[in-house]
């Protein structure tokens, strides 16, 4: 009963807060007394409160101000974060071309190769961030180009998903990648941060999925930073993955792709009781005032909702993250929640013709299973890549069936993590991770790419992966979770 009653504090705080009906600020302990979210974390004390009731980060933990003119976003996302040795060859805003219509012809999937077919477009830009290590650009200027990663954020993040301007030291996935020897292509995907923002109607998994593909053209013709990278990788979280996935099927351009954050198996239980803390984006007073705010298929999670989410898994994470997460939040569209799911169902992943590695965790309440059985795991926080790989037994086979013989697939499951497993506590074994399979199916250098993709295949591709998945129709069900 004291749990219901918080939960429906919680949803009024925030309500009022959205509707401007309250004649002040929520408080922290009516948005989650009983947690002591605050409490847990004293040099958030006194700090003025956001909105919600969550306490406003003060600017010095976001190291870099707006660079580029053009961005529909002004808000200083602390992006690329500052670090020993790092070097940013180019931050700003990509061209790139929206389909006005999905035309599948001209990419990899069954019967569509070779066929080329003009697509009606519209312009727009894709915010990106290339970094590596200064040794890394001086051997790329020298005509040795590295490996890239190009990283791709879930739905209502940005760049700073992957390069956390509050302790980047601990958080950076992008610094741990640069620090090992790869570049980086950190973006804000189309309808994000400071990228475009057009029609919402036109956001969508497809239009996601084409303007990577056209980044992974541009990376591999020198159009980003003037270096002509012969090696690429693709590593999305949640709809990142889901980008990810789709442009690997349809053109399978990269040379290998890592998921983290999601599975075939959507639970939409969970996913409801998400996406019912959506409201308009025009309600949200995190964003700033611009044009696409007023496009009602713009949407965005009301005050609360996010650090209530199965998002995050609370005993292992900083609170000063969840008010980070509430102030940078970026909007999703109507018609990226609307077209996503069939690809779980309709085969379109099992067109993924290169090494495939995917990670999650331990507590992510959408993707592991009914009642989370399938990412249960003994792996401790101090566990080597190798052995949360081997502790993910369940994992993989449970989502195998999703996949062809091409993809080899992996999986990996990092302990004590919710949904974001980036924004834990024990990040380390995210970032080791994503290194240990990057350096096997690809390299630094590219250098182990095709041995390993000519080795990893273990059986004939067969009709049945040319063919819907239909060994699990029924999505999985949990018990259901409060949000916001």
């Amino acid at each position: 009963m004291k749990a219901a009653v918080r939960q429906l504090v919680t949803f009024a705080a925030a309500a009022a807060a959205v509707t401007s009906l309250s004649t002040g600020p929520a408080s922290a302990d009516d948005l989650d007394g009983a947690d002591g979210l605050l409490g847990a974390s004293p040099a958030l004390s006194g700090l003025p409160l956001l909105e919600n009731g969550l306490p406003e980060l003060p600017l010095s933990v976001l190291q870099n101000p707006v660079g580029s003119t053009g961005q529909t976003d002004t808000r200083n996302f602390g992006t690329p974060t500052v670090a020993r040795g790092k070097v940013c060859p180019f931050t700003g805003n990509v061209p790139v071309d929206i389909p006005l219509v999905n035309i599948s012809a001209g990419s990899s999937l069954p019967g569509l190769g070779g066929y080329t077919l003009d697509q009606p477009s519209v312009p727009s830009s894709v915010y990106s961030e290339l970094c590596m290590s200064e040794k890394t650009y001086r051997d790329a200027r020298a005509g040795k180009a590295p490996a890239v990663l190009v990283l791709v954020h879930g739905i209502t993040y940005g760049t700073w998903y992957w390069d956390s301007p509050y302790q980047p030291e601990k958080y950076s996935v992008v610094n741990d990648l640069v620090d090992h020897g790869y570049a980086t292509l950190n973006i804000d995907r189309i309808g994000e941060g400071r990228s475009g923002h057009p029609l919402s109607a036109l956001v969508t998994p497809d239009t996601n999925a084409e303007t990577v593909h056209q980044l992974i053209t541009k990376l591999r013709g020198g159009e980003i930073g003037g270096t002509k990278f012969g090696h690429v990788g693709l590593v999305g979280h949640s709809y990142g993955t889901i980008t990810s996935w789709l442009e690997t099927a349809k053109h399978n351009d990269a040379d290998m792709v890592i998921g983290t954050g999601y599975g075939n198996r959507f639970k939409l239980d969970q996913g409801g009781l998400l996406f019912s803390g959506l409201i308009p984006a025009a309600l949200q007073p995190n964003f700033p005032h611009a044009s696409w705010k007023f496009d009602p298929g713009y949407l965005s999670f009301r005050p609360g909702a996010r650090a209530n989410s199965p998002f995050f898994y609370k005993p292992n994470t900083d609170p000063a993250l969840l008010t980070l997460d509430e102030q940078l939040q970026s909007p999703v569209t109507a018609t990226e929640l609307g077209l996503f799911l069939p690809r779980d169902y309709d085969g379109t992943h099992k067109n993924i013709k290169i090494p495939n590695f995917i990670i999650n965790g331990e507590h992510d309440s959408f993707f592991c299973g009914a009642g989370d059985k399938e990412c249960a795991n003994e792996a401790s926080q101090q566990a080597t890549p190798q052995e949360l790989e081997a502790a993910a037994a369940n994992q993989t086979a449970y989502e195998a069936p999703g996949f062809g013989p091409q993809a080899c697939l992996r999986t990996a499951v990092i302990p004590d993590a919710g949904h974001n497993i980036n924004l834990h506590q024990n990040s380390d074994q995210v970032s080791a991770q994503i290194i240990y399979f990057a350096d096997e199916a690809m390299g630094v250098t590219g250098q182990n790419n095709q041995q390993y993709r000519g080795s990893c295949v273990t059986r004939d591709e067969g009709l049945s992966d040319l063919l819907p998945d239909l060994t699990r129709v029924i999505p999985p069900a949990t018990n259901l979770l409060p949000v916001g």
